[in-house]
């Protein structure tokens, strides 16, 4: 999707791209809808309309307008509206395959991006000017920058010897759609229990995706239960807040980890989305985080272009990693410091925890400022690649 993003961002800018992909992914499905889906903050939706992408993905899309968070059984919980910070909505749930076509599409129009799927790197060469790559379908091509947007276990960042700062929670989250008996009525849920969150967020005709941390064996062992013997797991931890969960479809599971690379750039190499870094899904902003790191850099990359720049080189791409870092790092310690709240078990502190979640919630602007970060509205990330004017 990241990379997907970039190759859109940069078509007919008089550049040529070249976008190597192994192969399409198996999509995995559950009740009909992908198990992996996406929650595309509000600030990034506009980024997609930008690219034109929305358009043949909003019919698909479910609107997030109201976020419901709350600690376990106990009194404390928080609720955003999009109304507060006078939006349609705070983001939209889709589908990782159908946001996947949908930016695919937007390149079906130019000649500026060539697409190697499937195909394989073999070889990479860093030159002081220029990288050389080797497919091992055959063919070779030289670019002055090559962009890592091969995830977390990212190849080409092995390659370049870049290591990661890693944490690993102990933990897997469970994927699956499932149906209420209730409405959901475009609101997404988030409970805080002592083994992680458990989400339920708004899919189209009335279903949910769920993503449901757990401890590594405790998630092993809801993954062998029966359909029934899951649902009334799932039912005892989420409760009655949309009556009884009465189906679910597949269920798969993922790794929690949390990474950083050590180097974002180096000469003629940028890392964006997770092959740059990885967080907890707790609060779905691990794309979002990919999505602003490809606009960013096009910009730069367009930016260099216009006044003849080296746009492989570490004066251009520094200046990617200025404006990038602080989103990643915010968001990332931001992540830490709530799995860390939620999960510790310190007498009294739920009583805590309840008293902060009121204090935002009747906190007005400060809530709003919140509200606007974490949807990405009042970040410095171009929504469309424009042509720079420096003074």
């Amino acid at each position: 999707m990241v990379g997907l993003t970039l190759a859109s961002a940069l078509r007919d800018r008089g550049l040529r791209v070249a976008l190597i992909e192994r192969g399409e992914g198996r999509v995995r499905t559950s009740l009909g809808r992908d198990c992996r889906v996406s929650a595309i903050v509000y600030g990034n939706v506009q980024i997609l309309r930008g690219l034109g992408a929305w358009e043949h993905l909003q019919s698909e899309a479910e609107a997030i307008e109201q976020m419901r968070v709350w600690d376990d059984q106990h009194a404390g919980g928080i609720r955003f509206d999009a109304v507060e910070i006078g939006q349609p909505a705070l983001g939209y749930l889709v589908e990782n395959s159908r946001l996947q076509d949908a930016l695919r599409r937007t390149l079906l129009m130019t000649d500026s991006v060539e697409l190697h799927c499937p195909a394989e790197v073999a070889r990479l060469d860093f030159d002081e000017d220029m990288v050389r790559i080797e497919l091992k379908e055959g063919g070779r091509i030289e670019t002055p920058l090559l962009v890592a947007a091969d995830g977390a276990q990212s190849w080409v960042r092995a390659q370049a010897g870049i290591d990661c700062f890693q944490r690993d929670y102990g933990q897997k989250g469970i994927v699956a759609t499932v149906r209420p008996q209730l409405p959901h009525r475009n609101i997404a849920y988030q409970r805080f229990t002592p083994t992680g969150p458990l989400a339920m967020l708004p899919l189209p005709d009335g279903l949910c995706s769920i993503v449901w941390s757990n401890m590594n064996a405790q998630a092993d062992a809801l993954l062998a239960l029966d359909d029934a013997a899951f649902l009334r797991a799932l039912n005892e931890v989420f409760g009655p807040v949309l009556g009884e969960i009465v189906e679910v479809g597949t269920r798969a599971a993922f790794p929690l980890r949390a990474q950083l690379a050590r180097h974002l750039v180096r000469p003629r190499l940028a890392l964006i989305g997770d092959a740059a870094h990885t967080i907890h899904p707790l609060a779905g902003l691990g794309v979002n985080l990919g999505i602003r790191d490809a606009m960013v850099l096009a910009q730069e990359i367009v930016d260099a272009a216009r006044f003849e720049e080296d746009w492989g080189t570490l004066p251009v791409l520094r200046r990617y990693l200025r404006q990038r870092l602080p989103d990643v790092l915010a968001v990332m310690g931001g992540m830490e410091a709530f799995h860390r709240l939620f999960t510790a078990r310190v007498s009294g502190l739920h009583l805590v925890r309840g008293l902060g979640m009121r204090a935002v919630g009747n906190s007005g602007a400060v809530k709003a400022l919140l509200m606007r970060n974490a949807t990405g509205l009042s970040l410095p990330v171009p929504r469309q690649i424009t042509w720079a004017h420096r003074g």
